[in-house]
């Protein structure tokens, strides 16, 4: 697979069917999350589905949509959105953009500034 195909197994399995066992397949064992104040956080696969549950629990539902794809031989670039839907309904729409390198078949890291509110224009 490509790296936009595993990002993009990523997405489906992890995010919309909820399934966190995927994770043993998809991420590298440490997985490297770069933060925009300069952290670098080095993940187990196990932390990673902490990490992920917590997003799960404070949503009835989360549908990513990829505006915007670039990659090359291992990297891939996502402009975002997500509609978030919280357990009383609310629904609630953010953006950003995410960075991700895959290397033999797993997501070995990821840069990922804070969303922000709303839809790309």
């Amino acid at each position: 697979m490509s790296p936009a195909e595993i990002v993009d197994q990523y997405t489906e399995q992890v995010y919309h069917r909820r399934d966190l066992t995927s994770l043993d397949t998809l991420l590298a064992d440490p997985m490297i999350r770069h933060e925009p104040d300069g952290t670098r956080l080095a993940l187990t696969i196990e932390e990673a589905k902490l990490r992920i549950t917590s997003f799960h629990r404070q949503f009835r539902s989360m549908s990513f949509t990829n505006r915007k794809i670039i990659q090359d031989q291992e990297s891939v670039a996502t402009a975002y959105e997500a509609d978030l839907v919280s357990e009383d309904g609310e629904v609630s729409t953010i953006c950003g953009i995410e960075i991700f390198t895959v290397r033999n078949g797993r997501i070995t890291e990821v840069w990922n500034a804070p969303a922000g509110n709303g839809s790309w224009g």
